[in-house]
């Protein structure tokens, strides 16, 4: 409401103006001039939204303007505000004491109608303001190389209009160029007020609080980059709290150390319950606006948050882990005690009575022969049970297991085994894939060959079994992977089943390991 009523105390200051200086019998002459004193008023409304030092200069240039129409005296009063807006934009306020030499000595030559109105001394102060607004532009970085260029593209403007208004005056008759050169110079001031109202982006801590949302959806760790992004900073270094080495330290672990006095850079420490928590190390000219940090603190501490949140999940993960393979190892260990249990005592007895019957002559088809025949059965029937529980042919090791089960396959199997000695819960896990796959391929592949082949390159086994049968095995559908998938991710492995290139199927277990 506010900026409203300045917009209409302006339009009215103006048609008062106007009509006082120029009256309203030649609109060619009042319209342009009031054009422009209203272009910088509603400029300085708009650019106050995002600025309001922006905002503020731009309206008392405005108003400036309307009163170098009504007196001579003050024809180049507007220049001091824009010459302020230009050395301290996008804000108001100087930065440095050369910015604030700038300000004074633009205020000074406004109020010096004789320095602007002399056509050398003109140009020397526009070319001055041309210089100073390169080097500005040279030495600023991020953010602040941004909105110097904005002030570089408008200072050259108006320094053109400026040389080419002395040029043309030196050349042909003053009277003559002078309503093409005010009318040239309008336009000018129109171009500078709307370019920088556009230049504004949207406030810094709007992005970087953009940034808390952004991260709060998307965990990876990019803050350093987002930062620099939503900064235009792209020298900004960030680093977190290591209360370890009593320092602050980036992603890989580098101090992220407090810079030189004096080089234009400027450590932000960000803090949480009185504990020092990040630190951002950045363009002195970034983080001027309270908000803006505020910004970046709660960006920081969110970022922290998902990082103890994420570390405390890969514990848990870990954990449950962990428990599964020592469920595993527990349900292996106890399959083989039971085993070792029927060899020593279940089985002994029956043993020992079939040996006894061999001893004693039966009489063929009689009672102790068909005792000795179920007896032996029976033993057979133990042993296949205790082989179930746990694969004796594994205590010889996992090479020795698979080739007495390559040994028994009705198909023919080409086996490899290129590895160590392993934790006897990842032999038996791989053990049991090789019997399911060649069983499968057995029973339903109708294949002419398997391969099987153990490996070991670096951190995990991996075992492969591929045929050259019809293909199509589902693990879902009840062939005995579904459980071994499961055994095999307890250990933290991965079991995969597919096309082999032979045209069969291609089974694939890979599990970390350390060799024995």
């Amino acid at each position: 409401m506010a900026w409203i009523t300045v917009c209409v105390a302006g339009l009215a200051s103006g048609l008062v103006v106007e009509y006082l200086a120029l009256g309203w019998g030649s609109p060619l002459r009042w319209l342009p001039d009031l054009a422009v004193g209203m272009t910088l008023i509603g400029a300085g409304a708009a650019a106050a939204r995002r600025s309001t030092g922006v905002g503020v200069l731009l309206a008392a240039a405005g108003f400036a303007w309307f009163a170098g129409t009504l007196s001579p005296v003050a024809v180049y009063w507007h220049r001091g505000p824009l010459v302020q807006l230009l050395a301290t934009y996008p804000g108001a306020r100087p930065a440095s004491r050369t910015a604030w030499m700038v300000v004074l000595g633009g205020y000074a030559s406004a109020l010096s109608a004789p320095l602007w109105s002399h056509d050398g001394s003109g140009v020397a102060l526009a070319l001055i303001g041309v210089g100073l607004a390169a080097v500005s532009y040279v030495r600023s970085t991020g953010r602040r190389r941004h909105d110097r260029r904005i002030a570089l593209q408008v200072v050259a403007a108006l320094a053109f209009v400026i040389v080419a208004g002395a040029a043309a005056r030196q050349m042909v008759p003053a009277a003559t160029v002078a309503s093409a050169l005010l009318l040239m110079y309008d336009a000018v001031l129109i171009g500078a007020a709307v370019r920088l109202v556009i230049g504004l982006h949207p406030p810094a801590a709007a992005r970087v609080a953009d940034l808390v949302v952004e991260l709060g959806e998307d965990r990876s760790d990019v803050l350093r980059d987002a930062l620099a992004g939503a900064l235009r900073d792209p020298t900004v270094r960030f680093g977190y709290w290591d209360p370890a080495g009593l320092a602050f330290v980036d992603g890989s672990g580098t101090v992220v150390a407090e810079p030189i006095p004096g080089d234009g850079r400027a450590m932000t420490t960000i803090e949480r319950d009185g504990q020092p928590l990040a630190a951002l190390v950045h363009d002195a000219a970034v983080l001027t606006d309270p908000s803006l940090t505020q910004a970046v603190a709660a960006t920081a501490q969110l970022t922290a948050a998902h990082a103890a949140l994420e570390a405390d999940v890969r514990q848990r993960v870990a954990e449950v882990a962990a428990s599964a393979r020592r469920v595993q190892i527990s349900a292996d260990e106890e399959r083989g005690r039971l085993e070792r249990r029927l060899a020593a005592g279940p089985e002994t007895s029956p043993r020992d009575l079939l040996c006894t019957l061999h001893t004693v002559p039966a009489v063929p088809g009689g009672h102790l022969e068909r005792a000795a025949v179920q007896l032996d059965r029976t033993l057979i029937e133990l042993a296949d049970i205790a082989g179930g529980l746990h694969p004796r042919e594994l205590d010889r090791g996992l090479a020795a297991a698979l080739s007495a089960m390559a040994e028994r396959s009705p198909v023919p199997v080409l086996l490899v085994v290129d590895a160590p000695r392993f934790p006897p819960e990842i032999e038996t896990a791989v053990y049991y894939v090789c019997a399911e796959a060649l069983a499968n391929v057995a029973k339903h592949a109708r294949a002419s060959a398997i391969s099987v082949e153990i490996t070991f390159d670096g951190p995990a086994l991996v075992a492969t079994v591929a045929d050259d049968g019809i293909g199509g095995v589902d693990p879902a559908a009840g062939t005995g992977l579904t459980g071994l998938m499961d055994r095999v991710a307890a250990l933290g492995g991965l079991l995969r089943v597919g096309p082999a290139a032979s045209g069969g199927t291609l089974v694939t277990a890979e599990i970390p390991v350390i060799a024995g």
